[in-house]
């Protein structure tokens, strides 16, 4: 039960950082903050090839995310 209000802190928390970011560090560092929570969900679950699969799709999902915020700010939209 611990370890479920931990993930949804996590979650939260790292939602929260993403709606309310000013700049696009604080936007990249809730993201990672997101992944950090999918980690730990595999982890607590005690699955090996769940945590695996959440740290390749973080790393997907970051490199998809700085893309596209930095094309926004190029552009002039953030």
């Amino acid at each position: 039960m611990i370890s479920l209000i931990v993930f949804l802190a996590l979650m939260v928390g790292s939602l929260a950082i993403i709606a309310t970011a000013r700049s696009l560090v604080r936007a990249i560092i809730g993201a990672e903050a997101l992944t950090l929570a999918a980690i730990y969900a595999g982890a607590t679950a005690g699955g090996l090839s769940m945590v695996a699969v959440a740290a390749a799709a973080s790393v997907i999902e970051t490199v998809m995310l700085v893309a596209t915020l930095f094309k926004l700010a190029k552009g002039g939209h953030v």
